[in-house]
């Protein structure tokens, strides 16, 4: 990937204070997501650029959201997701791909330009999520939607 890292982490780090932070009624009146904004803002997000799977496996996976940025295509981010998911359950592996959609209620939620393979600790992550059913947050959600992000 030729991106220079800093241009790549500003245009994530607008992403998350955009896209991600601003109420919307797609999510019940809640920012798509909730506490991306907090976590930026609080030094907990480190942006990486993948390099390999070897490079990557050694972590450290120490903030609370860990994004590396790659050139892999939808279908072996998804892979690789799924593998990190299976082999590091107390992590939690999402992707987000341009290919690969994420629309709530005609709201297109991905960044748009970059491949990345996002780490969190599983269960602050399943903790919040738990807190946000008790709101309107998912009520918009398509079954496919849920599936794919929720139930791993």
């Amino acid at each position: 990937m030729n991106h220079a890292p800093e241009k790549v982490a500003s245009q994530i780090e607008d992403w998350v204070m955009t896209t991600l932070s601003q109420p919307n009624k797609a999510f019940g009146n809640l920012p798509p997501c909730p506490y991306a904004k907090k976590a930026w803002l609080d030094g907990n997000v480190e942006v990486k650029m993948f390099t390999s799977f070897e490079e990557f496996e050694k972590g450290p996976w120490n903030k609370e959201v860990t994004i590396y940025v790659t050139d892999m295509s939808a279908w072996d981010l998804q892979e690789a997701a799924v593998e990190y998911n299976n082999r590091y359950p107390a992590y939690l592996f999402l992707e987000e791909h341009p290919d690969l959609t994420e629309e709530v209620d005609g709201f297109l939620v991905n960044q748009g330009e970059y491949g990345m393979l996002i780490v969190q600790e599983r269960r602050p992550l399943e903790d919040a999520r738990k807190a946000l059913m008790k709101t309107e947050y998912y009520d918009k959600w398509s079954p496919e939607m849920k599936e794919r992000i929720l139930e791993r």
